[in-house]
């Protein structure tokens, strides 16, 4: 389905929808500069950089999940311009620019499958995938931009990247669970009924303590914008001014993803708390 929407109206569009989702989701109002002016502005480039996008898009027979996929490869593109072995810095700054970008192409496809009405369960895993393929090619695109400018050990240390994301075994068990769910679910319930315990409200208080924590630590340089572009700011720097905060921002995330890797095994081995997730869904 294609539409003739004008540049003004895809603006409109677009910013009474996020306006309403960033108030009642995030409490951020798009228009006070003065209490969020980072947020404020990189909003004002994501319209800026979308609705010209838009405007031919809306215009074509592309679906939404054919943008979320792009947005995907842009995490491919990030990987492959940082990671090049070359002292030509053109390609870290296109890999750069595309890290900083990616959430132009993530504003389209959003927009895209609410005006062609075609919202879905999978556009919304694809989104969500995008964003994982996006962080999995900046960060390891970082190890291999140490390996060739720095030292060797880098290119073996940014493969550690990708299989942290893969082992995490908490997105594993999930994984599992679903599909014996989906799959074999009458088979689960008799192999493993719905078993009802009595210090529940002792294991919540215990879970909510360390919780806090562990969204604290997790929460540092972690996927979202400003962690990205807080080291796109810090990677300008070194390339301009020789200085030194690549290298252990890096080893600082393979550290993070060492660690929530041990916790995931922690609190998967705890037998309450697959079977209290399980137990949500079969409700």
């Amino acid at each position: 389905m294609k539409f003739h929407l004008s540049l003004n109206e895809i603006w409109n569009i677009l910013y009474t929808y996020q306006k309403k989702d960033n108030l009642e989701n995030h409490n951020f109002d798009l228009d006070d500069f003065k209490s969020n002016p980072y947020s404020y502005l990189k909003w004002k480039f994501y319209f800026l950089t979308s609705c010209p996008i838009l405007y031919l898009l809306v215009r074509t027979e592309i679906k939404p999940n054919h943008v979320s996929l792009f947005y995907a490869f842009f995490g491919i593109l990030t990987l492959f311009f940082l990671g090049f072995p070359s002292e030509n810095k053109i390609y870290i700054y296109v890999g750069l620019l595309l890290a900083f970008t990616k959430t132009t192409i993530d504003t389209c496809d959003g927009f895209l499958a609410r005006l062609k009405n075609q919202k879905s369960i999978s556009g919304h895993m694809l989104d969500w995938y995008g964003a994982h393929v996006n962080a999995i090619g900046f960060q390891s695109g970082i190890g291999f931009y140490l390996a060739n400018n720095e030292n060797e050990i880098f290119f073996y240390l940014a493969f550690l990247i990708p299989f942290f994301y893969a082992i995490k075994l908490k997105s594993f068990a999930y994984t599992t669970m679903f599909n014996e769910i989906i799959e074999n679910k009458d088979y689960l319930d008799k192999t493993h009924p719905v078993q009802i315990k009595d210090n529940k409200n002792k294991e919540f208080k215990i879970k909510k303590e360390t919780k806090k924590y562990y969204k604290l630590f997790s929460s540092i340089l972690d996927d979202r914008a400003r962690s990205v572009d807080l080291i796109i700011l810090l990677f300008i720097l070194e390339l301009n001014f020789n200085l030194q905060f690549i290298k252990y921002i890096f080893c600082f995330l393979v550290f993070k993803h060492f660690i929530i890797f041990l916790i995931h095994i922690f609190i998967v081995s705890n037998n309450s708390w697959l079977e209290d997730k399980v137990n949500k869904i079969r409700k």
